[in-house]
């Protein structure tokens, strides 16, 4: 029969069942660890996640759909249920698993969300985006100090050169599809057309149009640079200076340092203008009149589109294009008055004396209020370009064929600024570059010469 174990085992027995004993030499003395919590599964966890070592394996990168792996590092966090991937704002592994360490102790105390919130960076706000196409738009069009109709005109070509550089591509002229791109166009940041991508654009273009011939490659850079040009003036110093400053634009412009090349061709006359003047004697009278305004008073289309009967002074013999309800020449110098030869003015009698109510001078449509674009709303230019087609004018434009023609025969009896005048332009070297015929003097030394 077993005896009741004595106090001496009942000692030593439980101190071979502690499991936070460790043995010294010699045997009988027994030390037990000081403050050494128990162990378990869960603890060591809790534990290991409060050295950044665990979180250095637990960052990496995130999968775009594309493939592609996010530069800056993310961990996945579990908390209550709910799992979130944190983008920790760094590469650096050692950082972020720092990072992740600290956000994972601050779940255990606050939750996620208040985690979350404290995490964000605020001492490092996200730089403000650069304009884009639409909004800069936006700011620039109060600004702008032109016609509407030549505003319209800009940001068509700048919407063109964007929509063609980003690859945007317009697939239909039908209202909703047009409106549609404009969208997608307006929303590309200024800093994403620079001029290198530009004049890249440009070159392509020609040397893909190089391929159909010579005549195709000058059309093409022709269209080109006439499309440049109206977009760099968007970006004109006056309309740079006065931006609000909360535009904020790209250290490089978009077409800061192209140039936009020739946009003009000089004119060359296929037909001397006092032959297709006699041969108008054959016109109606409205048609005839708007013959006589392009070729011989010199008027753009719209000029002569516009035109009322109180612009005419048919005792001082003279017309005056200056801006209306209904019409704002193209610039400053524009506003001009222009003589009229006196067989012009006998014609011009007789057309109002048979209509004296006539509000234009030119049958059509009632003149509208000046808006983005401008309908032409006399009806005598079908039957004007059909009858110079027959007279031998083989130009893409022979309405402004006439004006050209006018704005040479006035060089050649007076003189450059006389034409200058006469056709409205700023300076006379634009009257010089596109709308004056000239030749090459006759140099003749043989020619006897006076001698005093």
């Amino acid at each position: 029969m077993r005896t009741k174990p004595s106090e001496a085992e009942k000692s030593v027995g439980s101190l071979k069942s502690c499991p936070n004993l460790v043995h010294q030499t010699p045997v009988d003395k027994i030390t037990v660890f000081p403050n050494l919590p128990e162990t378990n599964a869960e603890s060591d966890a809790v534990r290991a996640k409060t050295d950044v070592v665990f979180w250095k394996s637990k960052v990496a990168p995130r999968i775009r759909n594309d493939g592609t792996k996010t530069a800056l590092l993310y961990v996945r966090l579990t908390h209550g249920g709910r799992t979130q991937w944190v983008n920790l704002n760094t590469a650096n592994q050692g950082e972020a698993a720092r990072r992740a360490r600290n956000l994972w102790v601050a779940c255990q105390s606050k939750g996620l969300t208040a985690a979350l919130a404290d995490f964000a960076p605020k001492d490092a706000p996200r730089a403000p985006a650069v304009v884009t196409l639409a909004d800069y738009l936006a700011a620039a069009r109060p600004i702008a100090a032109v016609r509407t109709t030549t505003l319209h005109a800009y940001e068509s070509a700048i919407f063109r050169l964007v929509g063609a550089v980003r690859g945007i591509e317009l697939k239909s002229l039908h209202r909703a599809v047009v409106a549609t791109w404009r969208e997608k166009v307006g929303r590309v940041r200024l800093d994403q057309i620079t001029p290198a991508t530009v004049r890249a654009y440009c070159a392509a273009e020609v040397a893909n149009a190089a391929r159909a011939g010579e005549t195709a490659k000058d059309r093409r850079a022709h269209t080109l640079a006439s499309d440049v040009r109206d977009a760099k003036a968007l970006f004109s110093k006056a309309i740079l200076r006065d931006l609000p400053k909360s535009v904020l634009l790209p250290p490089e412009l978009p077409f800061a340092s192209i140039t936009a090349g020739a946009t003009t061709r000089r004119f060359v006359p296929t037909i001397d203008p006092r032959t297709l003047y006699l041969a108008a004697d054959a016109l109606d009278a409205d048609t005839r009149t708007a013959f006589d305004l392009l070729l011989v008073v010199g008027l753009r289309r719209g000029e002569a589109d516009a035109l009322t009967w109180q612009s005419l002074d048919l005792v001082a013999g003279s017309l005056t294009v200056g801006t209306t309800e209904f019409f704002r020449p193209k610039s400053k110098e524009s506003h001009r008055t222009v003589p009229l030869p006196a067989d012009l003015v006998a014609r011009l009698r007789a057309r109002h004396a048979a209509a004296p109510s006539a509000v234009c001078v030119l049958e059509g449509q009632p003149l509208k209020t000046t808006g983005k674009t401008y309908h032409y709303r006399a009806k005598a230019w079908d039957a004007l370009t059909t009858w110079l087609k027959t007279q031998g004018i083989t130009d893409r434009t022979p309405l402004h064929t006439l004006r050209k023609m006018s704005g040479s025969w006035v060089y050649s009896v007076a003189g450059l600024e006389a034409a200058r005048r006469h056709l409205g332009h700023a300076t006379v070297a634009t009257t010089a570059a596109s709308y004056l015929a000239g030749g090459a003097v006759v140099v003749d030394f043989a020619a006897p010469t006076m001698r005093s």
